[in-house]
């Protein structure tokens, strides 16, 4: 025992509190620089974190050690932790995904791909001094599992095949989530008045749906005017048509020309059109900004007239709101026509072409 102590005391002589605190202070601040290089200002950024979805991931960071870089291993899994086992993202998929962009450190390729592995390569370069640089992965589908974050492991190599002792290291962190879905619908419309006069927009009319023309003669041309309003959300526009019978008493007509025609007093005749007239003086031109909305062609030509049951007088061929039409009525007669109180009925019917 005298022997065993006194080489103990001997060796506390040599290394004496304060150099065995030296000794502790080296361990403590020199272990960490054999420690693994972080790359620098990691981030992921991607473009939908809807789950199961294909998207486009932007993995940026900065190079820190001045070792010239090969290749960068990207291996995707639950944990960020290099040491722990990688289990792969449930539903993850970046074995069908292009390198679509780069920046910063350039000329990559991806050399080998699975479902979470990916490795770009290049000639060996060193990185430049400062700056990020950014990669751009097309085609990867979104983990489907919502309840934890997933990781993508960061290792850069001077070998093109990622082996070898890697140079700088680090993690990204991403998770998919159930987005809010927020709805919204625009109602189809179809807005449509008639009367003797109404407004532009349909807020009001005279309600007014009878007109007594006067007493016939085969020297004058009775006329008459309507208006209706119209408009649409409608992609396909909408349809006016016109639908009855030319003026009658028994089994006395007027007949209406089935194609436009000129007035001619002194002749049995009942049409129509949709602009101003001048012979005779009757009517307004369509009154609207929307310009796609119109007569149809044969009630659309001014001093003639026309009237065939069931004709689309007016028409868009898509969204038009809203549009004011003035109907001009004319009615001839030839000097041997019965006498007779002549009436008709028209109809008229907007619809909408969704």
């Amino acid at each position: 025992m005298y022997h065993f102590h006194a080489h103990t005391f001997l060796w506390r002589r040599i290394l004496s509190e304060e150099t065995l605190s030296l000794l502790l202070a080296f361990f403590v601040f020199v272990a960490p620089a054999s420690a693994i290089t972080r790359l620098q200002e990691r981030s992921l950024l991607m473009y939908t974190s809807t789950p199961g979805v294909t998207t486009t991931y932007k993995v940026s960071f900065g190079y820190l050690s001045p070792t010239a870089v090969g290749s960068v291993d990207m291996l995707f899994c639950n944990d960020p932790i290099p040491y722990m086992p990688c289990v792969t993202p449930t539903g993850l998929d970046v074995s069908h995904a292009t390198l679509s962009s780069q920046s910063g450190e350039t000329n990559f390729s991806i050399l080998t791909q699975n479902t979470n592995h990916i490795i770009l390569s290049r000639a060996p370069t060193v990185p430049l001094a400062s700056g990020l640089s950014s990669y751009t992965l097309s085609g990867v589908v979104n983990p489907t599992d919502t309840s934890q974050p997933f990781s993508i492991r960061l290792r850069t190599h001077s070998t093109m095949n990622a082996t070898g002792p890697q140079i700088d290291a680090g993690s990204v962190r991403g998770q998919v989530l159930n987005g809010i879905e927020l709805q919204a619908q625009v109602p189809p419309q179809l807005i449509f008045c008639l009367a003797q006069t109404v407004e532009y927009n349909c807020v009001g009319t005279n309600d007014v749906y009878y007109t007594d023309m006067g007493q016939l003669s085969a020297s004058s041309t009775l006329t008459a005017q309507s208006q209706m309003a119209v408009g649409t959300n409608a992609s396909g526009g909408f349809a006016v048509t016109a639908s009855g019978t030319p003026l009658a008493a028994g089994t006395n007509v007027i007949d209406s020309p089935t194609t436009p025609t000129v007035s001619k007093k002194g002749t049995n005749q009942f049409g129509m059109n949709l602009v101003a007239n001048n012979d005779p003086t009757v009517g307004e031109d369509p009154e609207g900004p929307f310009t796609n909305a119109v007569a149809s062609a044969d009630y659309g030509v001014p001093n003639k007239y026309k009237f065939v049951s069931g004709d689309i007088i007016a028409y868009s061929p898509n969204v038009s709101l809203m549009k004011k039409f003035t109907v001009s009525y004319i009615v001839n007669s030839s000097k041997d026509l019965r006498a007779g109180v002549y009436t008709t009925t028209i109809t008229y019917l907007a619809s909408g072409r969704f």
